[in-house]
């Protein structure tokens, strides 16, 4: 076996926070009892670290800047214009979908009052069809009644008639979208 344990097939993996009082000065217990078992076992332990966020771990940093004194600056004002950056992109998403609403409710708008005036050109032409109509039959009555009765037939026929395939055509309009 090697003395930089290059040879070895397993690696015991020791998290700092797992178990510490069982953990601590294993070690240290061992190489008293036995000096070479203590050696030995130094080659198998190997540490893990975990550390999240933008900027290294406190002694990563520290160790950065042995090699290089404004590295750690420099990696925070990295950090600093990224995280600004990102603040930067998620207001202007905030932003375009602000837009994005007020364009929508905008053609809500705009599709209401195009619906409403539909319904009111039906309203209104199926008040004038009822006036004409009226009219029509009245006209007829009257020519009726002074002796005019054909024309008063031919008025009151033909407006009858008219109704009768205006709402025929009206309902057959309605059923043919199925």
């Amino acid at each position: 076996m090697s003395e930089n344990g290059a040879g070895n097939t397993e690696k015991n993996n020791v998290q700092e926070n797992d178990e510490p009082e069982s953990i601590e000065g294993v070690l240290e217990r061992v190489s008293v009892n036995d000096p070479e078992a203590g050696r030995v076992l130094s080659q198998y332990i190997e540490v893990h670290t975990s550390h999240r966020g933008p900027m290294p771990s406190p002694d990563d940093l520290q160790k950065y800047s042995v090699i290089l004194p404004e590295l750690p600056d420099r990696m925070m004002s990295m950090a600093e214009n990224s995280q600004t950056e990102k603040i930067k992109q998620h207001s202007k998403i905030l932003e375009l979908k602000s837009k994005e609403i007020e364009v929508q409710k905008l053609e809500v708008e705009q599709s209401d009052a195009a619906h409403k005036r539909e319904i009111f050109t039906q309203q209104l032409s199926l008040i004038l069809a009822f006036i004409v109509v009226l009219i029509c039959i009245v006209g007829a009555f009257y020519l009726a009644l002074n002796d005019k009765t054909a024309v008063a037939l031919v008025i009151g026929g033909t407006t009858v008639v008219g109704i009768v395939v205006a709402f025929l055509k009206n309902k057959n309009s309605t059923k043919s979208p199925d």
